[in-house]
């Protein structure tokens, strides 16, 4: 009984020997595993600080999506100073900013280490319509959207928005005058409307409120007040194609489509021409 005791007891104290052996491995293999991420997290935040790592000049900035803007104007839209350390760029922020300052719907920034640059990813908003202002009549305080651009949404987009390279898309060539900003919010619907008409449109012109008036390949179109029946009073005009084979376009003053039912023409007045001159009596 002795022996057995006595072994057991030495069989105890190896086993907590050996116990305390593997503990103070595994703290020294935390402490050490410890150390080495926080020496390799102060390298590379040391890496990254150095100047290498800074974004030097806007060329730094690469550019992907854009269209009709050029990349040097998405580049200025983004309020940097240089040099700018890298790590120190919030994209987010960046990304808001160009959505905020320029015709951007979306816009993405990444940073990119090798080389150092910035990556931004934008999806413009593209200008469906030139807005031509309105001339305010003498006496009146009506205003107008200045002079710039619309896309299909409403949205309102100054002249300087786009800077153009020799390979961008050509600019809307459909003009919109005198739209004052209350009526912004029917753009959408009129533009859908209006860019399927199998009459081509040029212009648009709300300078009365009571009267949107068409310049179109047939002539000019009165429609009266804005209201959906504006589907219905293009479809008219559609079946008034043949127009042209009737009137030469110098003799039709306007087309009034305001009841698309019961269209009408106006034809240009032309006077008569001079009465012959009676010959003078001769005298004998």
């Amino acid at each position: 009984m002795t022996r057995v005791s006595s072994l057991s007891r030495d069989t105890l104290q190896t086993r907590r020997q050996s116990l305390r052996r593997r503990r103070r491995v595994l703290i020294i293999q935390v402490l050490w595993r410890f150390w080495a991420l926080s020496g390799l997290t102060a390298a590379i935040f040391w890496g990254v600080t150095r100047p290498v790592w800074l974004i030097h000049t806007p060329r730094q900035i690469n550019v992907t999506g854009n269209h009709l803007l050029s990349d040097e104007m998405v580049q200025s839209l983004m309020p940097l100073s240089y040099p700018q350390p890298l790590m120190k760029v919030e994209p987010e922020v960046l990304a808001r900013q160009l959505r905020d300052r320029g015709p951007i719907v979306t816009a993405t920034v990444t940073r990119q280490l090798l080389p150092p640059r910035l990556n931004v990813h934008v999806q413009e908003r593209v200008p469906v319509a030139i807005v031509e202002p309105g001339d305010s009549a003498e006496g009146t305080h009506t205003q107008y959207l200045q002079a710039g651009f619309l896309d299909a949404h409403g949205a309102w987009m100054p002249l300087s928005s786009f800077g153009l390279g020799s390979a961008s898309p050509q600019l809307p060539t459909l003009e919109i005058r005198g739209i004052q900003p209350q009526y912004q919010r029917y753009w959408p619907q009129i533009y859908e409307t209006i860019s399927t008409s199998p009459v081509a449109i040029s212009e648009l012109n709300w300078h009365d409120p009571n009267n949107l008036v068409l310049e179109t390949a047939l002539g000019t179109v009165y429609l009266g007040p804005y209201s959906p029946a504006l589907g219905q009073q293009l479809a008219t005009l559609d079946k008034m194609r043949n127009l042209p084979s009737q009137l030469a376009a110098a003799e039709v003053a306007r087309i009034d489509l305001s009841n698309p039912n019961a269209p009408s023409v106006a034809v240009v007045e032309t006077s008569p021409p001079d009465a012959a001159e009676s010959p003078t009596d001769s005298g004998n």
